[in-house]
């Protein structure tokens, strides 16, 4: 499989038959005290460490917990380990030095501002930071905290509002039945 084609797969890896397994595996896990010293799948300690980071950049604490705090890190560890074909994994291993140099870096919010630009731009090179932050995105909105603190939860939901008023202050989809 050459690069290109390998950036464009990345985004299958959510179809990938082991994916719903490690998001249920995940959710699970999030009730679970936290973990400091997880052993990882996927991750050099140099790269988890970088990961930590750029997760808590992309996602940083609120009026909800920050993404390290809901362990998606971990739950990017074993999706890249398990889910990515091998040439997917290289490419994702080469975007995470990239990765890893950013964030040790004088500013990295700035580093990965760059990163994210250029990924989003269509520059192949960075293109595996879009893989990298959907799956932020999953792990964060999947975990108990972004499902309840950083959404609109419903805990109870009533009747079918077919046509919901969106305004700058409506959060995500917890007021629609809309799912990714």
């Amino acid at each position: 499989m050459k690069r290109r084609e390998a950036l464009q797969s990345l985004g299958l890896a959510s179809t990938h038959a082991l994916f719903p397994s490690i998001l249920s595996g995940f959710m699970a896990s999030c009730s679970a005290p936290t973990e400091t010293s997880a052993s990882t799948f996927f991750f050099t300690e140099e790269e988890q460490a970088a990961v930590i980071k750029a997760i808590d950049l992309i996602l940083p604490e609120t009026n909800s917990k920050a993404a390290s705090s809901t362990n998606t890190h971990l739950f990017l560890d074993e999706i890249f380990a398990k889910c990515l074909t091998r040439d997917q994994q290289q490419v994702m291993r080469e975007g995470l030095s990239q990765l890893v140099s950013a964030m040790q870096a004088k500013e990295p919010r700035a580093e990965l501002t760059t990163i994210d630009q250029s990924a989003f731009s269509g520059n192949e090179e960075d293109a595996w930071f879009m893989a990298f932050k959907k799956y932020t995105l999953i792990g964060f909105f999947t975990s108990k905290e972004g499902e309840t603190v950083a959404s609109n939860y419903v805990a109870v939901p009533g009747d079918y509002q077919g046509d919901t008023k969106l305004d700058e202050n409506t959060l995500n989809y917890g007021n629609t039945a809309l799912r990714f």
